[in-house]
């Protein structure tokens, strides 16, 4: 998933915040896909190249307290996992923020 040739593909910019980051080698990076895909093409890929993210992922999206933004829209507002990626897209993962 990570590394297509450079004439082919898709490239998205992909950002996870708060305790998610030290998951993801530093909170963002950019990610060559094979074709314009789904986000839930998108979370698989990421199961397999970082599955303690995917763990952390796959548990916000189930309780429902994550929050997934497409260039600064939430998914929830779009298609959810069946929201198509463009070229130059950024993915941000949002996990819930504590504090008082």
């Amino acid at each position: 998933m990570k590394s297509e040739s450079q004439n082919s593909g898709i490239s998205i910019t992909i950002k996870v915040f708060g305790g998610l980051r030290e998951s993801f080698q530093g909170g963002t990076q950019t990610y060559r896909l094979s074709s314009q895909v789904t986000l839930g093409f998108l979370l698989q890929g990421l199961e397999a190249d970082f599955p303690e993210l995917s763990k952390k992922l796959i548990a916000g999206i189930a309780a429902g307290y994550l929050n997934i933004l497409i260039n600064g829209r939430n998914v929830r507002f779009l298609q959810g996992e069946d929201t198509e990626l463009q070229d130059g897209d950024t993915v941000a993962f949002l996990p819930p923020v504590g504090g008082g």
